[in-house]
C-alpha cells in the first residue's frame, strides 16, 4: 500500500534541498511512497509577522494523516520549527527521522561535521602553512556550527597554534551578513592567512567581497567553506570545501523511515564521515572536468541576464493575471490565459494555487482572514495537471492537492509553500515532482509576487463589490426598497428593451394610491409614509420574481416585466388590489387604503416608444381612479 510521508524544510537551503530530494525521490520510488514537503522561508532577520506567516505552514500538515515524518533538521532552526515539530511527533508517537540534526527521541541520519572540518584545517596548516585563522561562524548555538568550530580549535591546538591566532566573524550562515560586516572587521583585525567559513554560502560572500576589493585569492588570503554546494565548483577560484554526500544521506534517511513505519526498531543516531575537497581557493589544483564547468559558468555571463529578464517577465505576468480582475473566477481565467500564452514556464506541468476559505470569505464579507492555521476547505484558484488546465474548484484542506496520484505512480514529491501577507493567511502553492522550482530562490520570488497579486486582487474585488453596492443604493428608493426614478432609467428600461429584442411580450402597469392627500392631511405624513410602504410591500409580494417594481414619484408606482399572464394585466391588478386590502386589514390601520392601476401590453412587433406605453398605462390608471371616485359619490 502506498505510504504518505510528511517532510519539512526551510527553503533558503535550496541547493541542499535539491540534492537531498534526489535521494528522497529515489528511495520513495523504490518503497512506493508519496512525499509532501512543507517548506517555509523564515529567517532570523525578518519581522515577527513574516515569520508567523511562514511557520504557519507547519499547521497545514495534520500529522495524523501521514505514515511518517522526515525532518531536514539542519534547516529548521530559523524560527523554532524543529521544537514545534518534534513535540507533535512525540505526542503522536509517529515514526520519524531527522536529517543532519540530533533531536531527543527521534532517529537521526547525519554527517559528522567534525571529521571533514578537522581534515580541512589540518590541510591548511600542514600544506599551506596557515597560522592566523578567521573563523566565520554560523548562528550561535547551532549544533552543526559548534561541531565545526570545535574541529577548528582542536586542530589548531594540536598544531600548537595559540588561542589568539583565531578571530571570529559572526556571519549567521548568510552571504549578505558577511558582505555587510567584512569591511569593518578587516579594519579592526587585518587580513588573516585564511578565512575558514562554517558553510559555503558565507565563504562565497567572503570571496566576492575580497575579489571586488582587489584581493588576489589564494595568494593574499585563503578562503574555505563547508557543504560542497554545486556553485562552489564553478566559482573562480573553485572553493575548497567539505563534502557531505547529501543525496546518499537523504536516501539512507528516507529508507530508514520506511523501515520504522514497517516495524523496525529505532536506531538512534547514524553518523557518516565528511571529507575534504581541496581546490583552488586554498592553492590546490582542480580537475580538468571542474575547469570545464568553470568555463561553462563563465559563458553564462551572456545567458543569465536573458534568463533573468524572462523570469522577470514571467513574474510581471503573474502580477497582471491576478491583480486586474474583479472576481475570483476572472482571476482563474486570467491565470489560465497567462499559463497558456507564457513564453517560459517555471512551475512544472502539475501545480496548483490554493486560497484559504477564510481569505476568500474576507473578500466577500466584512470578516478578516485567518492569522493562524488553515480553514477546513481550500479554493483551488488555479491548477494544472500534466499540462492540462483544471477548473476553479473547492477541496478539503486535508487533501492538499486537488488531484490524487495515480496508483501506478511511485515516489511523487509535492513541494508545498505558504502564501501569506505578513501574518495574514492567503493559502499555499503546490508543485508536483518539480524540485527545480527551488533553484536560486525562484520559489521565494514567485510566492512574493503571488502574495502581492492576490492581495491587490482582493482589494480590487472588494472595491468592485463596494461600488456595486453603492450603485444599487443609488437606484433604490430609501422609503420602500423599490427602484427609484434612476433605477427606472438604469435598470427597468434596459430590461424592457432586452425583452423586446428577445421578441417577448411585456407588461407595464402604473399604480397610484387613492386619496393620498387626504391621508396626509388628516392622519399626518407618518401615516402617509406607512401607506406608501404597505403598497410597496404588496407590490413585492405580488409581482413575478424577474419583474421591476419602481416608486416613480410620491405615491405613484410602475411595474414592468415579461408578460407571463394570459391577459393584459387584469389578473395581476386583481392580485395586487387584494394584497393591499389584506395588509391593511392585518395592520388595522386607521384609514382606508386602496389603489388604482392601469396596464398596457407591449408588443415587440409594434414600433411604439416606451414613453407612449407609459402614457397609455398612466391614462388607464386614471380611468380606474375616476371610476372609483364616481362609485364612491354614488
Amino acid at each position: 500500500m502506498k505510504k504518505k510521508i510528511a517532510a519539512f524544510a526551510n527553503g533558503w537551503s535550496d541547493e541542499y534541498l535539491i540534492e537531498a530530494l534526489k535521494g528522497v525521490k529515489k528511495s520513495a520510488e523504490e518503497k512506493d511512497a508519496d512525499v509532501y514537503l512543507f517548506i517555509n522561508y523564515s529567517s532570523a532577520d525578518k519581522q515577527d509577522e513574516n515569520v508567523q506567516g511562514e511557520v504557519n505552514i507547519l499547521n497545514l500538515a495534520n500529522l495524523e494523516d501521514y505514515d511518517g515524518v522526515l525532518l531536514f533538521g539542519n534547516t529548521l532552526n530559523n524560527a523554532g520549527e524543529l521544537p514545534i515539530l518534534s513535540e507533535k511527533i512525540r505526542k503522536l508517537d509517529k515514526p520519524a527521522v531527522c536529517l543532519e540534526y540530533e533531536v531527543d527521541g527521534i532517529d537521526c541520519v547525519c554527517t559528522d561535521n567534525y571529521s571533514g572540518m578537522y581534515e580541512l584545517v589540518d590541510h591548511l596548516i600542514t600544506e599551506h602553512d596557515v597560522r592566523k585563522i578567521a573563523w566565520v561562524s554560523g548562528i550561535s548555538g547551532n549544533k552543526e556550527n559548534e561541531e565545526r568550530h570545535r574541529a577548528v580549535t582542536e586542530c589548531m591546538k594540536k598544531h600548537g597554534l595559540p588561542d589568539d591566532s583565531m578571530y571570529t566573524l559572526q556571519g549567521d550562515w548568510s552571504f549578505y551578513v558577511v558582505q555587510d560586516k567584512l569591511g569593518k572587521w578587516l579594519q579592526q583585525y587585518g587580513l588573516p592567512d585564511a578565512f575558514v567559513c562554517a558553510n559555503d554560502v558565507m565563504a562565497m560572500g567572503v570571496m566576492a567581497y575580497l575579489i571586488n576589493n582587489g584581493y588576489n585569492l589564494p595568494k593574499d588570503v585563503i578562503v574555505t567553506g563547508f557543504d560542497n554546494l554545486k556553485s562552489t565548483g564553478t566559482f573562480v577560484p573553485a572553493l575548497t570545501t567539505v563534502e557531505r554526500k547529501w543525496t546518499e544521506r537523504s536516501y539512507d534517511a528516507f529508507s530508514h523511515l520506511i523501515d520504522l513505519i514497517d516495524g523496525s526498531p529505532k536506531a538512534g543516531v547514524q553518523s557518516f564521515p565528511s571529507y575534504l575537497l581541496a581546490r583552488e581557493s586554498c592553492g590546490c589544483r582542480i580537475s580538468d572536468e571542474m575547469k570545464r564547468e568553470q568555463m561553462s559558468s563563465i559563458n553564462k555571463v551572456y545567458t543569465v541576464p536573458i534568463e533573468c529578464k524572462l523570469f522577470d517577465w514571467h513574474l510581471s505576468g503573474l502580477d497582471e493575471a491576478t491583480t486586474g480582475q474583479f472576481t475570483l473566477e476572472d482571476m482563474h481565467d486570467g491565470l489560465e490565459k497567462f499559463f497558456k500564452d507564457g513564453i517560459a514556464q517555471y512551475e512544472g506541468d502539475t501545480f496548483c494555487i490554493c486560497l484559504d476559505e477564510g481569505f476568500v470569505d474576507s473578500i466577500y464579507e466584512t470578516g478578516d482572514p485567518r492569522c493562524l492555521g488553515y480553514s477546513e476547505y481550500m479554493h483551488v484558484l488555479y491548477a494544472k495537471r500534466d499540462g492540462n488546465h483544471m477548473p476553479y474548484q473547492k477541496i478539503k484542506t486535508s487533501y492538499i492537492f486537488p488531484v490524487f496520484s495515480k496508483p501506478e505512480e511511485r515516489g511523487n514529491v509535492y513541494i508545498i509553500a505558504p502564501i501569506h501577507s505578513s501574518g495574514t493567511v492567503i493559502g499555499y502553492g503546490v508543485f508536483k515532482n518539480y524540485p527545480k522550482i527551488l533553484e536560486t530562490t525562484f520559489l521565494y520570488s514567485w510566492l512574493r509576487h503571488m502574495r502581492i497579486g492576490l492581495m491587490r486582487g482582493r482589494q480590487n474585488i472588494r472595491m468592485e463589490l463596494m461600488n456595486r453596492k453603492l450603485r444599487e443604493i443609488s437606484i433604490l428608493d430609501e422609503l420602500t426598497g423599490l427602484l427609484n426614478r434612476m433605477g427606472y432609467e438604469k435598470k427597468a428600461i434596459p430590461m424592457l428593451e432586452e425583452t423586446r429584442k428577445a421578441k417577448k411580450n411585456s407588461l407595464m402597469m402604473v399604480v397610484d394610491i387613492n386619496k393620498m392627500k387626504m391621508i396626509n392631511d388628516r392622519y399626518g405624513h407618518l401615516q402617509g409614509d406607512l401607506a406608501i410602504r404597505l403598497v410597496a410591500r404588496a407590490i413585492k409580494d405580488t409581482i413575478p420574481r424577474n419583474w421591476c417594481g419602481i416608486r416613480y414619484g410620491g405615491d405613484e408606482f410602475v411595474l414592468i416585466g415579461e408578460n407571463v399572464f394570459v391577459d393584459d394585466g387584469s389578473l395581476l391588478k386583481k392580485q395586487l388590489i387584494s394584497s393591499v386590502e389584506r395588509l391593511a386589514q392585518e395592520l388595522m390601520i386607521p384609514f382606508e387604503l386602496s389603489i388604482s392601476a392601469g396596464s398596457v401590453s407591449i408588443d415587440p412587433s409594434e414600433n411604439i416608444s416606451l414613453d407612449e406605453y407609459f402614457r397609455r398605462a398612466d391614462n388607464a390608471m386614471y380611468e380606474m381612479k375616476k371610476k372609483n371616485n364616481a362609485e364612491r359619490r354614488d
